[in-house]
This record gives structure tokens, C-alpha cells and sequence, in this order.
């Protein structure tokens, strides 16, 4: 089996399992109905929490969705890392106020998947597309990827690539968007 079958098999059960989730596949009305809050929710699911209580697919949002495959692809022994992407737009865009009186930006993201090829080259993926298909960009942060989201494409920058054992631990808006402002850390890494 190549390594792009063993992808697509992970991206099979991935998706089964996310037909089977359970209860409505809407963030707002799944977090009322389980009488669950907060910006943080969401984020602060592993990917067995997703696993284990059904959590549907737009409840999990792009950041479960790259948990849960980082997770299935780990424990097949697939190498692979986890992209942070941040919408452009919103990168420069203005901040609003937050409730406490201070200035935020708010920004939204995407969360992929890069496996390394036979010559050591990193490869981008949409977990969230039932078939594989390969990004057409080079992997590196500061790259631009741009995403087709409800027809529109969007472009996004690559602001962190990390290990899945460092992805694992977002469980913070927080942590996501010092990801998408500041990289992972590194000198390399920080393009804002």
C-alpha cells in the first residue's frame, strides 16, 4: 500500500466516523444542547475526546478535525506534521474591543496536515476533504495557501508547522492565535 493510499484509508475512517457523531453538527446549538461554553470549548477537546463522545465534524471544527487525523496517522506511523494557517485578511486587519474595554484582533485559521514524501519534501493536505488532495504550494511558514471555502478562495499564510505532540497540546483559542501571530516560537517561524 502506498502512502497515499494509507492516507486515504485514515481519511475514510476519519469521515465514517464523523458520519456517525452524534447529535446537531452546529457549534452553537450543539454547545446549548450540552450545556457547554466558552470561546475555549472546542479547542480544548484531544482528539480521543472528539473520538470517544461523537463530537460532529463542524463541532470539532478544522482544529479537531486535524487532531483526530494527526492522531489516526501517528498511530499508523506516518510521519507527518501539523500546518497552522492564519486568513490574511484578519492578520492585517483592524482590532475590535473585547468586552473588558482592551483591543483585540480577531483571526481566523485553518488547520492542515503536511506528510513528508519519499525525498524528504513536506506535502499539504485539507483533512477536512473526504479525498486526498495534495496542496500546490511549497511548505514552508511565511507561504501563502490558498483555501476554497462556500466557493470563495481565501488565501491564508502558513504561520507555524509543528510536531503533532506540540499541536496536541492547543487547547486555547489563546494558544491558536499566538500560533497564528507569532509562529511556534522559534526565530524561523515568527513572520508578524
Amino acid at each position: 500500500m502506498t502512502q497515499d493510499d494509507q492516507i486515504q484509508s485514515l481519511l475514510d475512517k476519519m469521515h465514517a466516523m464523523f458520519d456517525k457523531a452524534i447529535g446537531p453538527n452546529n457549534r452553537s446549538e450543539y454547545m446549548q444542547q450540552h450545556n457547554v461554553g466558552g470561546i475555549d470549548w472546542h479547542f480544548s477537546l484531544s482528539a480521543d475526546d472528539i473520538i470517544n463522545q461523537k463530537i460532529p465534524r463542524a463541532v470539532a471544527g478544522c482544529t479537531g478535525k486535524a487532531k483526530v487525523f494527526s492522531k489516526l496517522m501517528t498511530e499508523a506511523g506516518l510521519k507527518h506534521v501539523v500546518l497552522t494557517t492564519a486568513r490574511i485578511a484578519d492578520l492585517n486587519g483592524a482590532e475590535q474591543d473585547r468586552k473588558d474595554g482592551k483591543k483585540e484582533r480577531i483571526i481566523s485559521g485553518h488547520q492542515i496536515i503536511a506528510v513528508y514524501d519519499e525525498n524528504g519534501k513536506l506535502r499539504a493536505f485539507d483533512p477536512g476533504l473526504k479525498e486526498l488532495k495534495y496542496i500546490k504550494s511549497e511548505i514552508q511558514v511565511g507561504n501563502i495557501i490558498k483555501f476554497r471555502f462556500g466557493g470563495e478562495i481565501i488565501p491564508h499564510t502558513i504561520t507555524a508547522i509543528l510536531a503533532p505532540q506540540e499541536f496536541a497540546k492547543v487547547n486555547t483559542y489563546k494558544k491558536l492565535r499566538d500560533l497564528y501571530i507569532c509562529g511556534s516560537g522559534d526565530k524561523k517561524s515568527k513572520i508578524f
